[in-house]
């Protein structure tokens, strides 16, 4: 019972499943591993094949005066095979096969053994030599009297199938059956290294680890939506797509209503969405929330603060002119009037930014970023702001003073929990106090999809971040 009970909080800590999405998304990798070693073996057999070839006589045994005691025969057949072992392995003869075949010393390998229920002895000699086995086997078989005559005097060894030169190895290479050995063996190695490093590494990978290893709230899971088709489209991520997918869209608007839930607990009306690292869908789930929102009849601004990467216009399919650019109105090089536009018949308001600025935290203390949170504050009813990667970039932190609350969206088997954990605490040292996280990308009930989602094409962020 005491056994039983340890093992217990050990298998609950291995994820299968995710053990398992891992070896399916390295699977590239484990077959390149299982090939590679495929090929080392194949390599090294050749390189240490050495081909060993067989010459083999046939001998009748039969007891001097007894040619018909069947029983005597098979006795003595047994016996004479052990003798002549002896007989093979004595230096009188080997002497005799060397001096006999010109060599310095009698290195081919020597067996003697009855065939199994007869009165018959077979001799075989094994050289890697063909012609070496069937010179040593025919000196043997005329220098084996001068030993036999001592301990087989009463044995007559009668032979009924001289040796002939040996044509094939008698140890062939069995390249294919040693070969998919190797193969599957190294499909299975790169399997155990991926599951063992999948169970050790310290992710996100289920709502369970959430509440055990994240010190935040969780406000809702996003399901994966996987790809149908080879259409394209610029939002398919977003709710206003109509072929998106009963859960991905309903479990988007549930972690959405938590949020507004949230927001009006703590009295907060400006919402700063982050993440830690790239690729983790932080900027759809900052859109949708936006959209759900306005859905539910508020009056909603997005702002595109991922001023180093900005992608919103994309996800809208909107083109942005230089009036309408957020990073140019705070370079100051183009005024405030058109920047804000209202988006089709919703109660959404979108501040766009297309122009790329590496330099964004320089620009957003400069007082304009203050200026358009304070103005839409006393217009709308909630304000979301898309920024840069908490983990990347600093402009993140300067936001967050503008801000009177953050959600982390934390895509699922990423990040590890303990940079979560120290993101969670920087953002609590600022006015954006995080408020929970959104679980992104998440695959234990995967749903089907959106028209042509291309994998992370629309997820996220492509290349490296900043560059």
């Amino acid at each position: 019972m005491e056994q039983s009970s340890k093992q217990g909080p050990v298998l609950e800590q291995i994820d299968i499943m995710s053990i398992v999405k891992d070896i399916l998304r390295e699977w590239i990798m484990i077959l390149m591993f299982a090939v590679s070693l495929t090929l080392l073996a194949d390599v090294y057999l050749h390189l240490t094949y050495r081909p060993q070839y067989t010459a083999k006589s046939t001998f009748v045994v039969t007891v001097k005066g007894t040619t018909g005691d069947v029983y005597s025969n098979l006795s003595r057949a047994s016996s004479a095979a052990s003798l002549f072992g002896e007989i093979l392995n004595s230096s009188v003869l080997k002497k005799s096969v060397a001096e006999e075949l010109g060599i310095p010393a009698f290195t081919s390998t020597t067996k003697a053994q009855v065939i199994e229920e007869t009165n018959l002895m077979e001799l075989s000699v094994t050289d890697s030599s063909p012609l070496m086995a069937y010179r040593s086997i025919s000196s043997i078989m005329r220098n084996y009297s001068e030993v036999s005559d001592y301990l087989m005097d009463n044995i007559v060894l009668d032979v009924i199938q001289y040796p002939a030169l040996p044509k094939e190895a008698a140890n062939p290479l069995n390249e294919t059956r040693d070969l998919v050995i190797v193969f599957i063996a190294g499909l299975i190695l790169a399997m155990v290294y991926v599951g063992v490093f999948s169970n050790m590494r310290d992710t996100i990978k289920n709502e369970k680890d959430i509440n055990k290893k994240v010190a935040a709230r969780h406000l809702g899971t996003i399901y994966l939506e996987k790809k149908r088709s080879t259409k394209k489209s610029k939002n398919q991520l977003l709710l206003i797509n109509p072929l998106l997918s009963f859960r991905f869209a309903e479990s988007t608007r549930m972690a959405a209503t938590r949020v507004r839930s949230r927001m009006d607990r703590h009295g907060a009306k400006v919402l700063m969405v982050t993440s830690v690292g790239e690729h983790e869908g932080k900027s759809t789930v900052a859109a949708n929330l936006a959209i759900a929102m306005a859905e539910e009849g508020k009056k909603v601004a997005l702002i595109d603060c991922d001023l180093r990467k900005p992608t919103q216009w994309r996800y809208f399919n909107l083109e942005v002119a230089d009036e309408e650019d957020l990073a140019l109105v705070l370079q100051r090089k183009v005024g405030t009037g058109r920047l804000i536009r209202k988006y089709k018949n919703m109660a959404l308001y979108l501040v766009l930014s297309k122009t790329a600025i590496f330099n964004a935290d320089e620009f957003l203390g400069n007082g304009i970023f203050e200026w358009i949170i304070n103005f839409l504050r006393k217009q709308l009813d909630y304000i979301i702001i898309d920024t840069s990667p908490m983990g990347l970039v600093s402009d993140t932190e300067e936001i967050a003073n503008h801000a009177d609350a953050s959600v982390l969206v934390i895509r699922e088997d990423v990040i590890l929990a303990k940079d979560i954990n120290d993101t969670i605490d920087v953002l609590n040292r600022t006015n954006a106090h995080v408020l929970g996280c959104i679980l992104n990308y998440a695959s234990g009930s995967s749903v089907s999809t959106v028209g042509g989602y291309a994998g992370n094409a629309y997820y996220g962020y492509g290349g490296h971040y900043g560059k």
